[in-house]
């Protein structure tokens, strides 16, 4: 069965929706959790770097307190439901770096954020990418708004 799931996330509600699912199966199952939090880098995407953007290491740490910040609620929820845990804030491509990490897990399990059309198209689907080509089972959570 299932002893070790990975649940990546981005600190968006959606993400944590799928951190909030893993974690029970995770309790469930008597399994172990590896919380993700992947740093992505600014410059191939934006065309962004330390010479175009004046603040630019000032926005990268940021971010980078940003991913802290979402793997600290993510810990923090996993101590109160006593699943045992590690967490990893890791540079790079968010599907890059899941799929990399899911080699070392029995299952995955993502919040999707249910974006369509001109949303789903210009900002893609770390999810959809991870799903495809995952070598691991992938558990997708979908996230309704309260």
């Amino acid at each position: 069965m299932y002893r070790s799931i990975l649940l990546p996330t981005d600190g968006s509600e959606a993400a944590e929706a799928g951190v909030r699912e893993g974690l029970r199966l995770a309790q469930a199952l008597k399994a172990r959790v590896a919380l993700l939090y992947a740093l992505e880098p600014l410059g191939p995407k934006l065309l962004l770097g330390p010479e175009t953007l004046p603040y630019y290491r000032e926005l990268l740490e940021d971010l980078r307190k940003a991913g802290l910040a979402a793997l600290d609620r993510a810990t923090r929820l996993a101590e109160e439901m006593g699943v045992p845990f590690e967490a990893h804030l890791l540079e790079g491509l968010a599907a890059e770096v899941i799929l990399q990490e899911a080699a070392k897990h029995d299952l995955l399990v993502l919040g999707t954020h249910g974006r369509t059309g001109l949303d789903r198209l210009l900002l893609g689907s770390v999810a959809r990418e991870v799903a495809r080509r995952s070598p691991k089972p992938v558990l997708l959570v979908p996230y309704r708004r309260a």
